[in-house]
């Protein structure tokens, strides 16, 4: 008898392919199915998998604003939606196909497929940022009267004017020695200099200011209230500024986020983090 596959290369190349797929029979295909590849013709046979998922949307955007969030959430959101707020991350996310409610439900609860998310990002304002930037700093007097000069409308109070005057004083004291610092009773400071002729002069600079500007990108402004940190010395007047619990200002205004976004979308939210 003649082998044939020593004679026909067609042949042993059949052989090798049959033995190949007969080594590994399952293969996988789309949406979690799964085929088996049987000697039978070589036609594949679903495997069918009783906790599979139906197809599904796999999407997870990330977006600028609240109202942009609101948007997607109204367009894709079903019954078994929710919202998760980290307020650690300052990210609020729209799980869009969450696992299904247990309430009024006599069935067993149906789980989700969550790869369908959507997910703003809250982002610091540029004002925030251009504060924050120098806060708890104490930096030449110069320096700061510019800076003061430049974002005085940010200033609520005192009045703009006033930190713009502050400013000025700041720069006609430049080079003069500082001699001391008093809190006088209207709550302002008073302090004392004296200029290469021996001549002395007060300024009084104010030991609080409030801001309002936005927290995050997008947001309405909030008020902000800062202390004024001063350092006389010989050498010069060092000028900076520290935030007054501004930190639970930010919590709340993410909450308030967070509250806002449920309000447009219908949907419940939980503050935690995101498994």
């Amino acid at each position: 008898m003649t082998d044939t596959t020593q004679t026909d290369p067609r042949a042993a190349l059949d052989v090798t392919l049959t033995a190949a797929r007969l080594a590994d029979p399952v293969i996988a295909g789309e949406n979690g199915k799964r085929f088996t590849f049987g000697p039978t013709d070589f036609k594949l046979t679903e495997i069918p998998d009783p906790h599979a998922l139906p197809p599904h949307i796999m999407a997870q955007p990330v977006v600028d604003d609240a109202r942009s969030l609101i948007t997607y959430a109204n367009r894709f959101s079903n019954p078994a939606s929710v919202l998760i707020a980290d307020i650690d991350s300052l990210r609020v996310m729209a799980c869009l196909d969450y696992h299904a409610s247990n309430q009024d439900e006599v069935e067993p609860l149906e789980p989700g497929a969550r790869k369908h998310t959507a997910t703003l990002q809250l982002r610091e304002s540029e004002e925030f940022k251009r504060w924050n930037e120098i806060q708890g700093e104490l930096i030449d007097q110069m320096a700061f009267a510019e800076f003061l000069d430049e974002n005085a409308n940010d200033i609520i109070a005192p009045e703009p004017t006033v930190m713009i005057e502050i400013a000025r004083d700041l720069e006609a004291t430049q080079g003069v020695n500082f001699k001391s610092s008093t809190r006088l009773q209207t709550g302002e400071r008073s302090i004392v200099y004296e200029t290469e002729t021996h001549t002395k002069g007060e300024m009084k600079v104010p030991t609080q200011f409030t801001l309002q500007i936005p927290l995050f990108a997008g947001e309405a402004p909030v008020d902000i209230t800062a202390s004024f940190r001063f350092r006389p010395s010989a050498g010069g007047l060092k000028l900076g500024f520290v935030w007054r619990r501004v930190e639970y200002r930010r919590q709340a205004e993410f909450q308030q986020v967070a509250t806002r976004i449920a309000e447009g979308s219908g949907l419940p939210v939980v503050f935690g983090r995101p498994s």
